[in-house]
């Protein structure tokens, strides 16, 4: 499960399948980043380890309440560079999640939010960068449910740089995805006569 717009010039090395939605039209209208969802169907099985675990899917149509801290992950650049370099080792930040209904006010991301997506981080900015998502996109955003990790967003946006006053991160939210999902895999799965 990662980000559509990882994949418009690419594809990666040991991934034998890329499944982007139907409906992701940034290519033709960057004003559009909707339906920015893919899922890749590894070349060869991932060995689970301590540091190596899957993570659930969310409940279809679950919203994470507003302030809960979920953990983003990524290889990102940790100093808001325009341009960043791939860190040395994988990094973690916690952020609240920030309610719809404040993030698509016009002081904050307005018209180019969409109730597909979560927004999470901090209203004003701070002297860190860690939350600015750069280099991090395609990466989870995770929120422990009763006790199990469920991934409810992928990072699609955020500002340039720095965390910038009253714009935070932006996830396509995986729960509103559910059902495209679950029919890509099966229909995946048929094509390919593999069982699950």
């Amino acid at each position: 499960l990662t980000a559509a717009h990882c994949f418009m010039s690419s594809k990666c090395l040991q991934v034998d399948e890329i499944i982007r939605h139907e409906g992701f039209v940034y290519e033709k209208d960057p004003s559009d980043i909707t339906n920015d969802i893919a899922l890749v169907h590894l070349s060869e099985p991932v060995n689970m380890t301590r540091e190596i675990s899957p993570v659930c899917l969310p409940k279809p149509g679950a919203v994470m309440p507003a302030g809960t801290p979920c953990f983003v992950t990524g290889w990102g650049d940790e100093k808001g560079n325009l341009f960043p370099v791939v860190a040395k080792t994988l990094n973690q930040a916690a952020l609240p999640v920030v309610d719809f209904q404040t993030c698509s006010k016009p002081s904050y991301w307005w018209d180019t939010l969409r109730p597909s997506m979560i927004c999470a981080g901090y209203e004003s900015p701070d002297d860190v960068c860690s939350a600015a998502l750069q280099g991090d996109s395609g990466g989870p955003f995770a929120c422990s449910v009763a006790g199990t990790w469920e991934v409810h967003g992928v990072v699609s946006f955020g500002p340039q740089g720095c965390i910038k006053d009253k714009k935070p991160s932006v996830f396509t939210r995986v729960s509103a995805f559910s059902r495209w999902i679950e029919d890509s895999i099966r229909k995946f799965m048929y094509e390919n006569n593999r069982a699950m």
